[in-house]
């Protein structure tokens, strides 16, 4: 009787194995088709790493884009080229946080919103944080709104200033032979070569979200 026990636990221990491996497996497979089908293996691969930075603000951005009317996969492309999801990301001229804000953005949004003029330390909130890079990028996008694309124009005002995406602006226009400025000429109007890549660079991030569907 007792071998006869022992018998089933032995068959029932091994079923429990094989079927252990079959649901590995099948997780294997079905990430390995993931990463295959994303087209961009390698930002997947970090992301499996990394899950809970590169997932866990998806909440907060899809709030202030809501408050803000202005797309969550773009601003998560935003805060996925500044910080890399990192709070406490500072800039080599002060940014701060997800957005990489500036204390001048920070001042700008606060009189706009009628509030206290955020500190350097609470910049590094998430939630704050959000808040005002979204509000500055809205109002770029807004800016911007009569163009084929705002998106680049705003981009690039993001992080060059609006003075300089002006000065871009006519350097398309002058090299356009009289045809009207499109997101694509003014990005190869770009002599800024950081500026051009910043750009380029959450395009094609935002291009990546948009494929994958909503947050």
């Amino acid at each position: 009787m007792a071998l006869e026990q022992s018998r089933k636990w032995k068959s029932w221990g091994w079923f429990l194995v094989k079927l252990a491996f079959v649901i590995v497996a099948s997780g294997a497979t079905a990430i390995g088709y993931l990463i295959v089908r994303s087209q961009d293996p390698f930002y997947v691969l970090r992301e499996l790493k990394n899950w809970a930075d590169y997932r866990r603000f998806d909440p907060l951005i899809a709030k202030v884009g809501k408050e803000y009317n202005v797309d969550p996969r773009l601003i998560k492309a935003v805060v996925w080229r500044e910080s890399r999801f990192q709070t406490d990301m500072v800039g080599r001229h002060g940014e701060r946080g997800l957005m990489q804000v500036s204390e001048v953005a920070a001042r700008d949004w606060a009189i706009a919103k009628g509030r206290p003029i955020p500190s350097p330390e609470e910049l590094l909130q998430p939630e704050l944080n959000l808040e005002v890079g979204t509000w500055y990028l809205g109002k770029a996008v807004q800016r911007w709104n009569s163009q084929d694309d705002p998106v680049p124009f705003a981009l690039a005002e993001y992080n060059a200033g609006k003075s300089r995406v002006d000065r871009w602006i006519r350097l398309a226009a002058r090299k356009s032979n009289g045809q009207p400025v499109t997101a694509v000429s003014f990005q190869d109007a770009i002599d800024f070569r950081s500026t051009a890549r910043y750009v380029r660079t959450i395009l094609v991030r935002y291009d990546f979200y948009k494929r994958r569907g909503p947050l």
